[in-house]
């Protein structure tokens, strides 16, 4: 009996988390209800709860599914590139144009954001800053390697850096949505550079270069040289 009441369990979890994601996209976060969410799906509000404990966590784990989609995608492409700039457009790229499966994601992050906010809903201000601090975390460990492949230097601590730069990333996807015209790659790589000071990673590169000295094979006795 077990694995039907898992099967049960797992298609619940499915139709609750669709039924919201509808919801949402019609009504907003503030109008989608326990009662009309569990009403969709066909389900009870009791099994809502059951399986996400409140509202809130139906919206954290929604808004983590989309996210692993982009963190995926965002993972493959960095480890494709083949160069710094190669990387950091990656990254922008998945901010901006993000895989068919998250195509909402950032405008349902912006929703969360502004609703976490709302007087009244302090529990899930709570829970979106711990999984931002995550993402800030997974972000400084990848800037720590960048760090020591010599590509960047950071103008300060990595953990602070990291959240600057997907701050920054933020705000410029949501002028992207508003005006594509006015972003372009380019100019994104130019200043996620300037932020991780790339730059100077560069030119520190290049006077180790010029201080190392060039080896080169001893010249070879010419019977009959002086």
């Amino acid at each position: 009996m077990a694995r039907p009441r898992q099967a049960r369990s797992v298609e619940t979890r499915s139709r609750l988390l669709s039924a919201a994601a509808g919801i949402i996209a019609e009504h907003g976060i503030e109008g989608a209800s326990v009662d009309a969410i569990a009403e969709r799906a066909e389900r009870t509000s009791g099994s809502l709860y059951g399986q996400f404990g409140s509202k809130d966590g139906l919206i954290l784990e929604l808004l983590d599914r989309s996210k692993d989609v982009v963190a995926q995608s965002m993972f493959v492409d960095i480890e494709a590139a083949a160069t710094l700039d190669e990387r950091l457009a990656a990254m922008w790229r998945n901010f901006a144009e993000p895989p068919p499966a998250a195509r909402d994601w950032v405008r349902f992050e912006h929703e969360v954001w502004v609703w976490a906010h709302r007087p009244g809903n302090e529990d899930a201000k709570v829970r979106l800053a711990t999984r931002y601090r995550t993402e800030f975390a997974t972000l400084a460990a990848a800037l720590a390697e960048w760090t020591a492949e010599g590509l960047i230097a950071p103008p300060g601590p990595i953990d602070r850096v990291a959240t600057v730069v997907v701050s920054t990333l933020l705000g410029l996807e949501m002028t992207y949505r508003l005006d594509p015209s006015a972003i372009d790659d380019a100019s994104v790589v130019t200043a996620l550079r300037a932020l991780l000071r790339a730059d100077i990673a560069d030119a520190a590169d290049a006077a180790d270069a010029a201080d190392t000295p060039v080896l080169t094979a001893p010249s070879r006795s010419v019977e009959g040289d002086t």
